[in-house]
């Protein structure tokens, strides 16, 4: 079985180091406070006392820290320097692209095996081995590291470059956010007009998944014909927006869609599928 490195021992990196030793995985951890290594060393890991030794003692090194500064502190400034040729440096931090590609051109000047695979997921599919993982990097590397990744996630995805995947990520990310202030602003709507609670959340949050698994094959074919049309939704959006008026409460999320559907009703989509605002 592989010997795994762990370094970065949060809410993620320890629930990944959890999951790799009860696959039975030889698993060495690292931190910057020690701490966190205790359930771990508990549970069969072995704690080393500096990246050097645990990089010279492993055949792959996982890397989950906060961001750019610490890969750069880290990963780039100590992880890679000691890594021997064609050794696994597998960063499952989110990362900016620029920040995954220099730390795939400071791997391959050494002939280390480096990829970008930041995840999609929580805690508790970190613990058992359930992720989503956007790898990227050159595709031998990827080969030689799908077995490991397959243990860690579920869902293992190959995206080519190192940028792909944090561009990938990040995109994902912000869908979250734009879910998270979008649900804030409807259900306060809701509110005020005396909607039952239970009834707005589970209406409003069934959508968000039912509406973008709806348009996946046409945004795939780049297919607008209609199925709802942009100046349908323009429609229902004004009126969205005097509903929210009509009881005071800020739509922010309005004032920033609206513009840009009537921009593309305006420029001759408005008798084409809402989608088309995406083609």
């Amino acid at each position: 079985m592989m010997h795994v490195g762990v370094v970065g021992l949060g809410k993620m990196g320890s629930a990944i180091a959890l999951n790799l030793l009860a696959r039975g995985y030889h698993v060495s951890v690292w931190n910057e406070s020690p701490e966190p290594a205790g359930v771990l060393v508990e549970r069969g890991a072995t704690h080393e006392s500096s990246l050097e030794a645990l990089v010279e003692s492993v055949d792959a090194t996982i890397i989950s820290l906060w961001g750019d500064e610490a890969a750069r502190e880290v990963t780039l400034d100590q992880i890679i320097p000691a890594a021997r040729a064609a050794e696994l440096v597998i960063e499952m931090s989110t990362l900016s692209p620029a920040m995954y590609e220099t730390l795939e051109a400071a791997a391959l000047k050494r002939a280390v095996d480096f990829l970008a695979a930041p995840v999609l997921g929580s805690v508790g599919a970190a613990r058992d081995g359930s992720l989503a993982i956007l790898a990227g990097g050159r595709e031998p590397t990827f080969n030689r590291a799908r077995s490991l990744l397959n243990d860690v996630g579920k869902t293992v995805t190959y995206t080519g470059t190192v940028g792909a995947s944090g561009y990938l990520k990040l995109s994902y990310n912000t869908i979250i956010g734009v879910v998270a202030d979008t649900l804030a602003q409807l259900l306060a709507l809701c509110e005020r007009a005396g909607v039952d609670r239970r009834l707005a959340v589970e209406t409003l949050t069934s959508a968000f998944g039912r509406i973008a698994s709806s348009k996946t094959q046409q945004l795939l074919d780049r297919d607008s014909e209609p199925r709802f049309s942009l100046d349908a939704l323009l429609k229902d959006l004004l009126l969205a927006r005097e509903a929210a008026q009509s009881v005071h409460v800020p739509a922010p999320i309005l004032e920033c869609v609206l513009p840009r559907i009537q921009a593309a009703a305006s420029s001759g989509l408005g008798d084409r599928d809402y989608i088309a605002v995406a083609l």
